[in-house]
């Protein structure tokens, strides 16, 4: 019997003295909505619209290889129905070591936006992007279209560019 008592309260003080782990989770910032749009035209991405581009692809230039295709992207439409090129991620991420330290690590991504208009007539542009990882969050932080700064993360905003043509 005291045997039984005896391996009872042990368990129930182990049981007590346990704390769980308190591991931050980290929160993934990530997703991209890129408008491209210019002064006749709110929406350059919807190819039922004249002269707008009927396609748009991405091609990584960090790869082993240039121009691989990025997959995972969308065109989706928001609520008043303009279109936006969704990018959730996919193109290869680099880090830059000059900038990182033990508790902020910033990585790069760079890909070429290829538009085109007809299977003769096409633009492309490249975008830059910088993430920012700490313990607590990896998001964006900043975009370059075409070499110009056109997005900083402004915390709790969601990630939107506008790029007029």
């Amino acid at each position: 019997m005291k045997l039984k008592i005896s391996i009872l309260l042990a368990a129930t003080i182990l049981l007590f003295s346990c704390q769980r782990d308190q591991e931050e989770t980290q929160t993934i910032d990530q997703v991209l909505k890129l408008y491209i749009k210019n002064s006749t035209s709110p929406d350059l991405l919807n190819p039922k619209i004249k002269g707008s581009y009927t396609s748009a692809s991405l091609l990584d230039l960090l790869g082993a290889k240039d121009s691989i295709a990025i997959t995972g992207y969308s065109l989706l439409k928001d609520s008043d129905t303009i279109t936006y090129l969704d990018y959730p991620a996919g193109a290869i991420r680099l880090k830059i070591d000059s900038l990182s330290n033990d508790d902020e690590q910033i990585y790069y991504s760079l890909f070429a936006l290829k538009l085109a208009k007809s299977a003769t007539s096409s633009d492309k542009d490249l975008i830059k992007i910088e993430y920012k990882s700490t313990p607590s969050v990896f998001q964006i932080s900043k975009l370059w279209y075409n070499g110009e700064l056109k997005f900083t993360k402004i915390p709790g905003q969601p990630n939107i560019v506008t790029i007029v043509k």
